[in-house]
């Protein structure tokens, strides 16, 4: 796929790789959407607050991690709030904290997208890379994350 101007495997790595990834996200939303009435986008902020202690974060905390605005947040969990998936709560000693927490009702829709989730990563990924292709995969990309500044 190299083209006059970009000149490099690095070039064609980095476009497969963001191909994969729009791809794979494509195919995850759509099937979530089906099968959980789920977003890819919601399973993963839901995720977050699965594996948070208390099953709970700070809004502003959970904005950086999935890398929204803290007023694109606001709208997010405001239809999350309106689905029971997610609740708010601000603690008694300081009320300008608001932390978004994790529902009952929000583990289940997580726990039925999950098994979409890990369903279409078992057939993609697993299913078209034998164990040490997605052994050398992970290695990389924990190095190219590290050198980021983004270790796993």
């Amino acid at each position: 796929m190299t083209k006059a101007g970009t000149g490099s495997e690095t070039f064609e790595a980095w476009a497969n790789l963001h191909r994969v990834y729009l791809e794979m996200r494509r195919l995850l939303d759509a099937e979530m959407a089906s099968n959980a009435s789920c977003s890819l986008f919601e399973h993963d902020l839901l995720s977050r607050l699965d594996f948070a202690e208390g099953h709970r974060l700070k809004m502003n905390e959970l904005a950086d991690l999935m890398d929204v605005t803290r007023g694109g947040l606001t709208r997010i969990i405001d239809r999350l709030v309106e689905r029971d998936w997610v609740r708010r709560d601000r603690p008694d000693d300081n009320r300008r904290e608001v932390y978004a927490v994790l529902t009952d009702e929000g583990e289940r829709t997580l726990a039925k997208a999950r098994v979409t989730y890990v369903r279409l990563l078992e057939e993609t990924l697993g299913g078209q890379l034998t164990g040490p292709e997605l052994s050398d995969f992970v290695g990389s990309t924990d190095k190219l994350l590290k050198a980021l500044g983004r270790p796993c």
